[in-house]
């Protein structure tokens, strides 16, 4: 079959062929082959892939499981034997692997659709939206700084969107926390924001936010029950927990500044914060999105907001928040005009199941990679009765956007879909941000490479070089906090000698 698969009408997919045992021939003798065979993909496209596997007629030999990107790529190629023919993703491959293998740079026909990413907030009884717009330009809060960031990167990142404890407890991000808050009006603070955990696909969004990292740390995955206890709790801005209970699965909160986790109510330090990564549905909930949906519209403090796709601004009692004063409607989103869109990739290898088992393929090669085929062609054909055209009402269920609204192709720049493919995802390049002026580097202000354990190495956030340090050291994840820095704790606290933890009456207390 070449490398690659046009669009075309009268496909010639057999789907009423795949049937749950599938019978091959090798050297003359039929053989049962084991299903389900399993593709791994993005965690956000996790229902549309499902959806399509069934209506494909594909569920007794295929099966879907979430997983990072990364995880996707590197199944691609695993050499020995490639695991996967497809990749599910939210992203372009990153320009690494498009380098080793040119031929899985992706095209027009891989872009399967949209996902307008939205800030989710609770519409109140009388439908009036609490905080109507949130300004993606450069944030006017911190004007003396060299390299300010927007709004978002700063409550979700922090300062310079390095998402470590210097960034986070920064004045500047409690700067954009105030200013976030007295946007809603009738609330003296943002309690908890809640983003999906890094299978989800993040780092597209990163790219767009200028984050490096979320506040709360790391988040790993894969939705599984108690996977949210997986996650870290670093936020240096602390609020209460939210208890498990029959409509939220359990979330870590943490016995801050340690990184001991705790149950809530056990200690008055046992706190959780602001920014919560999610890794597993709540009870009784499809997916982590529509689950950050239902944390905003339960919240009887209207203090909750959430990062997710558009699915979960369409709950009863939600919506989303204007960026730019631009809505994520069909029409801004297709136009590139709404700033936290992203395309959905069903993307391709040009590497065989099994090509490089010693001996030959296999029949269970051969078979596996026949099914995949046969989805990935249905799912971007314009085909008889189905293919595309489900595809986009499938899509749709889920809370994205088609490319069209007719399931024919798009073309030309004024359709995000059939623009011109963006370079592949790097990491994020800005300044490490130096600590503060007048305070020492032995004041603690380092980063680890392990930030939760023994290390060997610890660097300062003014230089990439990393200092040695004896075997076993516990990285100081932990350090002090500056004057104006956010801090936990009474008397001193988290504070630097000679400084006061002192509540600002704004949901956080700072050093003075």
């Amino acid at each position: 079959m070449g490398g690659r698969f046009m669009k075309k009408v009268g496909s010639t997919v057999l789907r009423t062929s795949l049937a749950t045992f599938l019978l091959v021939t090798v050297g003359g003798n039929a053989k049962v082959v084991a299903q389900p065979w399993v593709i791994k993909g993005s965690s956000s496209l996790g229902g549309v892939m499902r959806d399509s596997i069934a209506n494909a007629g594909l569920s007794s030999v295929l099966t879907y499981s979430e997983t990072t990107a990364a995880d996707v790529e590197g199944a691609l190629a695993q050499t020995y034997p490639p695991r996967q023919r497809i990749a599910p993703m939210t992203r372009n491959f990153q320009s690494g692997w498009i380098q080793a293998h040119p031929n899985w740079a992706p095209q027009q026909q891989n872009i399967i659709g949209i996902d307008p990413i939205v800030i989710v907030e609770k519409k109140n009884a009388s439908g009036y939206s609490r905080c109507p717009s949130i300004p993606m330009a450069m944030d006017p809060y911190s004007p003396g700084l060299a390299k300010p960031g927007n709004l978002l990167q700063l409550v979700l990142g922090g300062y310079d969107g390095q998402g470590d404890k210097v960034a986070c407890s920064h004045p500047d991000r409690l700067a954009a926390l105030d200013a976030l808050a007295g946007c809603f009006g009738g609330i003296s603070f943002i309690e908890h924001f809640y983003v999906p955990d890094s299978s989800w696909g993040t780092s597209e969004i990163k790219t767009k936010l200028r984050i490096n990292g979320f506040c709360n740390g790391r988040s790993f995955g894969p939705n599984s029950p108690g996977s949210n206890m997986a996650n870290d709790d670093a936020d240096p801005i602390r609020h209460s927990c939210v208890p498990a209970d029959t409509s939220h699965a359990k979330t870590r909160c943490t016995l801050y500044p340690s990184t001991a986790t705790c149950t809530a109510g056990s200690s008055p330090n046992c706190t959780q914060g602001l920014v919560v990564a999610l890794s597993e549905n709540d009870p009784n909930m499809p997916d982590v999105t529509t689950s950050i949906g239902v944390r905003v519209q339960t919240d009887g403090n209207n203090a909750t907001l959430g990062l997710a796709n558009r699915a979960a601004s369409r709950l009863q009692n939600t919506q989303s928040i204007n960026l730019n004063s631009i809505s994520p409607s069909d029409f801004s989103v297709r136009a590139s005009m709404y700033f936290l869109a992203r395309r959905l990739f069903v993307n391709w290898s040009d590497l065989p199941i099994g090509f490089d088992r010693a001996g030959g393929r296999n029949a269970d090669d051969i078979a596996h990679d026949a099914q995949e085929t046969a989805l990935f062609t249905w799912m971007t054909d314009n085909v008889w009765g189905g293919g595309r055209g489900e595809v986009d009402q499938i899509l749709k269920a889920h809370g994205f956007l088609p490319c069209t609204d007719d399931f024919s192709d798009p073309s030309g720049p004024g359709n995000l879909c059939s623009s011109q493919l963006p370079p592949p995802p790097g990491d994020f390049a800005e300044s490490n941000g130096c600590v503060p002026a007048g305070v020492a580097i032995g004041s603690g202000y380092f980063a680890c490479f392990a930030p939760e354990g023994p290390c060997t190495a610890v660097y300062d956030r003014c230089s990439s070089t990393p200092s040695s340090l004896p075997p076993g050291t516990i990285c100081p994840a932990y350090a002090c906090s500056a004057r104006n820095f956010a801090c936990v704790g009474s008397g001193q606290g988290t504070c630097c000698a000679g400084m006061t933890c002192t509540d600002q009456g704004t949901g956080y207390s700072a050093c003075n």
